[in-house]
């Protein structure tokens, strides 16, 4: 499907742009080797960051996989327990990323 390989695109574009904020975050660490120089709230302000960069990219491709496989998967089952069972693959996915 050419809409995987554009969200892919997309996905990789986020995975480096997070990877430059972990990187960041690392130096920053790095050169302040006494712990009394850190700056606690810079710190977890950048973590905060990275966790909703991360969340946001969970989200982005929860959504993607629901829109371009689940509605397809459902069309195309031939009964409803057959629909319920990939309904509920879904429902687990989303249910495993909530813990």
């Amino acid at each position: 499907m050419k809409d995987c390989k554009v969200e892919n695109k997309k996905l990789i574009h986020r995975i480096n742009r997070i990877e430059g904020q972990i990187k960041a975050l690392k130096a920053k660490l790095e050169a302040e080797s006494e712990c009394g120089q850190k700056e606690p709230f810079e710190v977890i302000r950048q973590l905060s960051a990275i966790k909703g960069a991360v969340n946001g990219m969970i989200h982005s491709y929860i959504e993607h996989y629901a829109k371009e496989h689940i509605v397809q998967e459902i069309k195309n089952s031939k009964e409803q327990e057959e629909a319920l069972a990939i309904m509920d693959s879904l429902l687990e996915i989303m249910k495993t990323f909530n813990k």
